[in-house]
């Protein structure tokens, strides 16, 4: 996607992301929902520069999402992902809502409602006076090696291995998703590089 010269896709996720996570809140109510991707990893000081915002919540959620901003719900598969889902534009940032995705790599899929342990380590950030609720690096590595995302896993990897991470959760996400065990080899493997 190419932008304006002198567009920041930084600044202007950072412009609508206060009121966009607002809305979401209004619709979810307690319903599970969560900031996912580059811009969840940049926020918990990952350099991941990206100039999507990226969600996931329920269907229930997606559709008051959906019909509180007047705009439907559609399907879509793509290479890594399935679900239904909203896609707009604010302030020229591309907005991405997924109702109950599931992730496909190439030998395994993660589907994120059956994974009680991402929802319970959710990391609030504080930004534009909400708190947004974020993946957390521990869920975005295990998917970054499930998708075969050697950038993202490098960039993680380095980031946990620096700045320490929460083995329990791993060791939970990995059960939780039902990986493979070579999948579970090589998430252990990043982390315990030297």
């Amino acid at each position: 996607m190419s932008f304006e010269p002198g567009h920041d896709p930084e600044a202007a996720q950072e412009s609508v992301l206060g009121p966009l996570v607002r809305v979401i809140e209004e619709a979810a109510d307690d319903a599970l929902w969560a900031l996912i991707g580059s811009a969840s990893v940049r926020l918990q000081g990952v350099d991941a520069p990206s100039p999507n915002l990226e969600f996931m919540t329920t269907e229930r959620v997606l559709e008051t999402l959906g019909e509180m901003l007047d705009l439907p719900a559609a399907w879509g598969r793509g290479a890594h992902l399935a679900s239904r889902r909203l896609h707009f534009m604010r302030h020229g940032c591309p907005v991405f809502v997924f109702g109950e995705p599931v992730f496909h790599g190439p030998y395994e899929s993660l589907s994120p409602r059956e994974i009680p342990s991402l929802w319970d380590a959710r990391v609030r950030v504080e930004r534009a006076g909400v708190g947004v609720l974020c993946t957390p690096l521990e869920w975005e590595l295990v998917l970054a090696v499930v998708l075969g995302s050697e950038a993202r896993v490098t960039l993680l990897g380095q980031r946990m291995r620096d700045q320490g991470y929460d083995s329990r959760l791993i060791v939970r996400l990995l059960r939780e998703g039902h990986v493979a065990p070579e999948t579970e080899d090589s998430v252990w493997a990043i982390l315990e590089r030297e």
